[in-house]
């Protein structure tokens, strides 16, 4: 059997280039991430191009454009120049997801509501770290952690320590 080479030519117009394979182009955004990715494919950059006229990492970057973190303030200045406009005052889009967790709102004027707020407040006033706070306590910093976010409660004993540190009754 005589082998030869042949050669088949297939136009490529139709298929997108490897590098924006994965998730689809949209042509209507109704996400800042869907902003983010059609503009950076307009322009025809890869990924790492666009997070480096934004300043910001490649991981943030994809992060960023999957949704799964919205761009925090001190950044959406740079986003809306990039992308020519502003997509932050679009209502249809949603208000922004804030990266912080769910302990943030501690902060307020109104009386801790629960004993992991408690802490949080004293070593906020005390100036002491998680950390700082648990070597006080002879405790791990996760175990305090835990009692912070409500996963756990501390024993009476471990209880009576933390009252004779921050006041807590």
């Amino acid at each position: 059997m005589p082998f030869c080479d042949r050669y088949v030519r297939v136009p490529r117009d139709k298929y997108p280039p490897s590098h924006i394979r994965g998730i689809p182009v949209p042509h209507e955004p109704t996400t800042i991430g869907g902003h983010l990715r059609r503009r950076r494919l307009q322009l025809k950059i890869l990924q790492s191009q666009a997070a480096a006229k934004l300043g910001v990492s490649t991981v943030t970057m994809s992060r960023w454009e999957r949704d799964t973190v919205y761009p925090t303030w001190p950044f959406q200045p740079r986003i809306a120049e990039y992308l020519g406009y502003d997509p932050f005052t679009d209502p249809a889009l949603g208000s922004p997801k804030g990266n912080e967790t769910e302990f943030v709102a501690i902060l307020s004027p109104e009386a801790p509501d629960n004993l992991g707020q408690r802490i949080v407040l004293q070593s906020i006033k005390a100036r002491m770290t998680r950390k700082e706070f648990a070597r006080k306590l002879r405790l791990s910093p996760k175990t305090v952690w835990n009692w912070q976010t409500g996963r756990r409660q501390p024993s009476e004993s471990l209880l009576r320590r933390i009252s004779k540190l921050i006041g807590v009754g």
